[in-house]
């Protein structure tokens, strides 16, 4: 990643933010022609109007009713990440790339929480408000293109979001969100692989079928981080060996989509250690129960980019000439999947 001292700082808070929407979301669709994007938006909208409108009953009300139901989307990510990510696009609007503009943001969530002092939701957004506001002076390049002076805010606010996670754990770790937001402070100050594998089995045993906690765990494992390609390897069949039941190879296939996007982009078979089959069978037991077409254009882009053009043409023929663009970043890749697929 490029150095801040030869980037533009907007473009280093832009790609901080891009990052940090991403940490909790596979990509943010803005089209609505699947049901599962429609149900999205919806959720975004209504989430990040109640913030920036301060009204947090409303807020509660919302993010209460998906933490009991544990609701799910068409393609089955939880509501509570559409919540999450609602909260965060607010976040980002409020925000005018400043360190004090962090600080009226953590001031809202602040007044949340004050207001609700029992809501689970309230001390995670104030936490996250926190990381965010340290990854603003950090940025998301490698650590050597991190200028000096920005350390010491970032390990400040680290410290301050782990800190308000410990001292609201009792009334927030209901919500399994309050391990996802630990795990990604546990990424941030480097924890060591023991501590990292004792908060990970305690999220895993109280929520197994949260996909953020796998997703927050795989950042950790990234080469670019504190892991290695044989441990997310690992960490990917472990994660099915849990979920079986209830997801057949689907978490497989999940744990390799997020790492696309948050690594390997288009190289995921040539620079992991995906192995095509299983990550096939992962995206058939997905479609099986969540027959979206959010899900349907994921898997035939996989299946273009493992080079599997019997299954690539299938599912193509399914998409028809209307696929969703923002499955196939950049759009050419829709393109040259097609000429490929049909030749």
């Amino acid at each position: 990643m490029t150095s801040e001292d030869v980037t533009p700082k907007s473009l280093i808070i832009k790609k901080t933010l891009r990052f940090l929407l991403l940490f909790i979301f596979f990509l943010i669709p803005l089209r609505t022609d699947a049901q599962e994007l429609l149900e999205r938006k919806q959720i975004f909208v209504a989430v990040k109007g109640a913030f920036l409108a301060e009204d947090f009953v409303k807020l509660e009300e919302i993010s209460a009713k998906f933490r009991q139901d544990k609701s799910r989307t068409s393609s089955g990510v939880w509501k509570l990440t559409c919540f999450n990510v609602g909260i965060n696009q607010a976040m980002v609007a409020q925000n005018q790339e400043s360190d004090e503009s962090w600080k009226n943001v953590e001031k809202k969530t602040e007044r949340w929480a004050k207001t609700f002092p029992t809501s689970p939701s309230a001390h995670i957004a104030h936490s996250n408000a926190l990381m965010s506001h340290a990854w603003f002076f950090r940025g998301t390049g490698y650590a050597y293109t991190v200028p000096k002076e920005a350390w010491e805010p970032f390990r400040k606010y680290i410290m301050l979001a782990y800190e308000n996670l410990q001292s609201t754990k009792r009334t927030a770790i209901v919500d399994p969100r309050w391990h996802e937001t630990m795990l990604m402070v546990a990424m941030a100050q480097g924890w060591d692989r023991n501590r990292f594998d004792s908060l990970l089995e305690d999220a895993l045993r109280r929520e197994p079928g949260f996909y953020q906690t796998y997703f927050a765990a795989l950042e950790y494992l990234l080469p670019k981080w504190h892991g290695d390609l044989a441990q997310i390897e690992q960490f990917a069949n472990d994660a099915v060996k849990r979920t079986r039941k209830e997801e057949g190879l689907g978490m497989y296939a999940r744990i390799y989509w997020y790492a696309s996007q948050t690594q390997f982009e288009t190289d995921l078979f040539s620079q992991s250690l995906a192995v095509w089959p299983k990550m096939k069978a992962g995206f058939e037991d997905i479609i099986a129960r969540y027959p979206d077409a959010w899900n349907i254009n994921n898997y035939a882009r996989f299946a273009y980019l493992a080079r599997d053009k019997q299954k690539a043409r299938e599912l193509l023929e399914k998409i028809g000439g209307n696929p969703i663009v923002e499955a196939w970043q950049p759009r050419s890749l829709f393109d040259r999947c097609r000429r490929w697929a049909f030749e």
